[in-house]
């Protein structure tokens, strides 16, 4: 165990990480209990809550691993599709967006159908896993997870909050209400 005042200590125990973990463990109490939640609050709860993770994500700072291994996944493929469904559920119609195929798609020339409830799910999962992990106060396992959401940050789940986000922002600023048939 690290003793404290140690820099390890001082990262995970910052003030910046401790509001991000505030954020992020807020959101995924958000979507685990959406059960009777209309789409025009959940539009309006998820932007406000990806926002505000984005935001603290980028004072949180960059560590270093400390541990060999990496920390397994918490979140079940049940839960997660469950989640998906939900999502999917509420959103409706609204909830296929069109993007740019990426460099690992096949045919890159191409827009691809894509979902804001897929890419919820997956950052949901990302969140969790951190959360769960950060909630066990090991120190070493905190810092870890920390480093290793930093570093799926700039490879998935940073663009996938701000695809989601940009999808959500035009729903709202269109008044779209997924509730009601158009």
């Amino acid at each position: 165990m690290v003793e404290e005042g140690t820099p390890v200590h001082n990262y995970v125990y910052s003030s910046e990480m401790v509001e991000f973990v505030r954020k992020a463990n807020g959101f995924c109490n958000y979507l685990e209990q959406l059960n009777g939640t209309e789409g025009r609050e959940f539009i309006f709860e998820s932007i406000k809550h990806l926002s505000g993770i984005y935001h603290t994500f980028l004072y949180t700072g960059k560590s270093e691993p400390l541990l060999d291994s990496t920390a397994e996944a918490t979140v079940t493929e049940q839960e997660w599709s469950a989640l998906f469904q939900k999502i999917s559920m509420i959103l409706g119609p609204h909830n296929d967006i069109l993007r740019m195929a990426d460099e690992s798609e096949f045919d890159r020339s191409e827009m691809v159908t894509h979902t804001i409830s897929e890419d919820l799910a997956d950052l949901f999962q990302e969140l969790r896993d951190f959360t769960t992990i950060y909630s066990m106060g090991v120190e070493e396992l905190m810092n870890d997870a920390a480093w290793e959401l930093g570093e799926r940050f700039a490879e998935l789940w940073g663009a996938k909050l701000l695809r989601a986000l940009l999808a959500l922002n035009e729903l709202y600023i269109k008044g779209v209400d997924p509730t009601v048939e158009e």
